[in-house]
């Protein structure tokens, strides 16, 4: 495990030294090694597709107009990628949430309402197929969700969870393959 974590950084560290040097596509490759970890993180934080996908682009381009931010003798640059993101999400999510108590009447006013109707059917639909999935989550073996948890919502790759919990590469593998067929099979056809 330890081999595996001190290779990564090391790996880490000559894409970090390829981005200082003007490398573009040393920065595609860590956003294509992290990206996915990162949208998670914001997405939890805000809650908007949207917001998310801003925060993690601003945070590779400070690293590549400033890339010595980062500091190699401080830890990984995954890790200190994760608490530039987690940072600026929760420093949007407090800016949204000032904007929103600070938006006067008349802007309020503004805004026209969507049908009724259609809202209405829309979210009673979308509770319904909540209700589904987190029934047929209920339903999976303790081992499956939590890889499925640490995959799907906190964009771990492969390895890093099989790191994280002390399992093999393969056994995550099929623990993930395992639990999306459950999952997949206990749902309606409209939901698959």
């Amino acid at each position: 495990m330890w081999y595996v974590s001190r290779s990564l950084k090391v790996k880490e560290q000559k894409v970090w030294e390829r981005i200082t040097a003007g490398d573009g596509t040393a920065l595609a490759e860590l956003y294509d090694s992290i990206g996915t970890r990162l949208f998670s993180l914001s997405f939890q934080i805000l809650h908007d597709r949207w917001d998310a996908e801003e925060v993690v682009q601003d945070a590779f381009a400070a690293l590549w107009k400033n890339p010595h931010s980062y500091s190699p003798q401080k830890g990984k640059l995954s890790s200190w990628l994760m608490v530039l993101v987690r940072n600026r999400s929760i420093d949007r999510y407090r800016s949204r949430k000032r904007r929103k108590d600070t938006t006067s009447i008349e802007v309020s006013l503004e805004v026209q309402p969507q049908d009724e109707n259609e809202d209405v059917v829309s979210s009673a639909s979308q509770n319904d197929e909540k209700k589904l999935l987190g029934a047929a989550i209920q339903k999976l073996p303790k081992k499956q969700l939590r890889v499925l948890e640490l995959s799907y919502f906190k964009g771990m790759t492969h390895p890093e969870i099989a790191e994280e919990l002390g399992l093999s590469l393969g056994t995550v593998k099929s623990r993930i393959r395992l639990g999306v067929e459950k999952l997949r099979n206990s749902l309606p056809g409209s939901l698959r």
